[in-house]
């Protein structure tokens, strides 16, 4: 599990002021009348170990495992030493060190240093100073270790799962411009390829002399269509319609000077499938309109469960530009349990058909 990234400054507000639960103690050592210099080498021991807490608990996040390690020897050697100096009942000094060990190391290394000191101060305690102080600070340390441990845990699992989070927003993010890149190739293909036959019956006629006034405004109708058709699939509240899809191929045939034999109502078509057709028969008229086969003639039949796309030109491209049906179509037709056929019919031509097995 990666670790979570945090700034230094929480870290350091909460460390110094997990440092104030020792002021009580320390004032006990200022106040027990020992040695002067005992307290003072007790003090500054303190201070050096506090320092090292503070910036370990600042930066444990950001450091590598040999470098957590290092900072783990240290906040365990320096309390040990303040327990040789000071005795026993400065044991309570751990809490700090164990603490941060609890939380920075990978949970196997945590419990194979965090256990054995803890097994070890509770020998010394028992053996020196009885069960009474076993009861009292060996058992606020194993608290703030097992604390802390789960602290540390939770706070993974909680990176984790914002983690997942961005992963999944990322995704659906990718996911969705795909889905308008998708729809716009499907929205424009048959547009464009209108616009393209019609603008070349233009430049014919202009090269006659003529003047081409009905097919510009022809051109200027499917542009403005192809700008309505972007705008709403940009939005979001484009759905494909079969009745309009069926109006679109027509205008959109013959403008390309393309005999349009398409059927008057779809309402004998399943309301079910009536999407998956429409993209459907977008593709088809769109490929009609796209390949160079020389057709004149386009037929579109519709059936309860089937609709087919053929043409009377050369059969010898197939449908999608790639070299086959386009994977957003078979997407949509494999989602209402249909299946795409493809290839050139008996008498010429090309056909594409779709069919939902009854």
């Amino acid at each position: 599990m990666s670790e979570p990234r945090f700034d230094a400054e929480p870290g350091w507000l909460l460390s110094c002021f997990f440092l104030l639960f020792a002021v009580p103690s320390l004032w006990q050592l200022v106040t027990s009348g020992r040695p002067t210099e005992l307290i003072a080498a007790g003090l500054a021991g303190f201070a050096v170990y506090a320092v090292l807490y503070v910036v370990a608990a600042s930066r444990m996040w950001r450091l590598r495992l040999r470098w957590k390690l290092v900072f783990t020897a240290f906040l365990l050697a320096l309390p040990t030493a303040l327990v040789v100096l000071l005795g026993l009942t400065s044991s309570w000094t751990f809490v700090y060190g164990l603490s941060l060990v609890a939380i920075m190391l990978p949970t196997g290394l945590a419990f194979a240093v965090g256990l054995p000191t803890l097994t070890a101060l509770a020998v010394l305690i028992t053996v020196n100073l009885g069960v009474d102080f076993l009861f009292s600070d060996w058992v606020m340390l194993a608290a703030v270790f097992a604390a802390t441990w789960f602290m540390g845990r939770l706070i993974r699992a909680n990176y984790a799962l914002a983690t997942a989070q961005e992963e999944i927003a990322r995704l659906a993010a990718a996911q969705e411009r795909a889905r308008l890149a998708e729809e716009l190739r499907e929205d424009l293909g048959r547009s464009l390829a209108a616009i393209t036959a019609k603008a070349g019956s233009v430049c014919v006629e202009l090269e006659r002399g003529d003047t081409p006034v009905a097919n510009v405004r022809e051109v200027e109708d499917l542009a403005r269509e192809a700008v309505t058709q972007v705008r709403a699939t940009v939005s979001g509240y484009r759905t494909a319609s079969l009745a309009a899809e069926v109006v679109g191929a027509r205008a959109a045939l013959e403008a390309a000077g393309i005999t349009a034999d398409l059927p008057t109502a779809v309402d004998r078509v399943a309301p079910a499938y009536r999407e998956a057709f429409a993209y459907a028969l977008r593709d088809g008229v769109t490929a009609v309109l796209r390949r160079a086969s020389g057709a004149t003639r386009c037929e579109v039949r519709l059936g309860e469960s089937w609709l087919e796309v053929r043409d009377n030109g050369t059969a010898c491209v197939p449908v999608a530009d790639s070299g086959g049906v386009d994977s957003g179509l078979v997407e949509r037709v494999a989602g209402i349990g249909g299946r795409i056929d493809t290839g050139p019919c008996a008498e010429g031509g090309f056909r594409l058909r779709v069919a939902v097995p009854s």
